[in-house]
């Protein structure tokens, strides 16, 4: 099998044919798949030329990782976030998603938001499965500080 079907198979950018898309037009061209850390953002724009990049799935749970990947790029040192600003990023969210959608629809959609954010935390799936079950804000926000004070 070649290179290029295994990539496709397997989901994995392919970094040969961005080069050869850039190459062959002369209008700007985004770089997307695969950029999770400033070193694959680097590798993107350095061997394939291209004129920006798009962050996809790996923002969900982790929008922080904006900040990481341009500071890399501008060889800057990125702070490790704590669990503590992670849990203030998860609250602020909660908060403008009741305040746009309401409290039902919110609460309900940040259910899949929060399993994100605590995807690979210690006790991650006990958290995920409360959290599933939870119907109002207050509750949630109480089963979250709870769960961060044990990390």
């Amino acid at each position: 099998m070649e290179e290029q079907e295994k990539n496709i198979i397997h989901g994995h950018v392919d970094l040969e044919i961005i080069k050869k898309v850039k190459q062959s037009v002369n209008i700007p061209i985004i770089g997307n798949g695969d950029i999770k850390t400033s070193a694959d953002a680097k590798r993107m724009f350095e061997y394939t030329g291209v004129d920006g990049i798009m962050i996809g799935r790996a923002v969900l749970g982790h929008p922080w990782i904006i900040k990481e990947i341009i500071d890399g790029l501008n060889s800057k040192e990125t702070d490790i976030i704590s669990n503590e600003k992670k849990l203030e990023i998860i609250k602020e969210h909660i908060k403008l998603a009741v305040e746009e959608k309401g409290e039902y629809v919110a609460v309900r959609e940040m259910r899949k938001h929060i399993c994100w954010y605590i995807k690979n935390l210690r006790e991650s799936s006990v958290i995920r499965e409360k959290v599933n079950r939870i119907e109002n804000i207050n509750e949630l926000v109480t089963c979250l500080e709870e769960y961060f004070k044990i990390l």
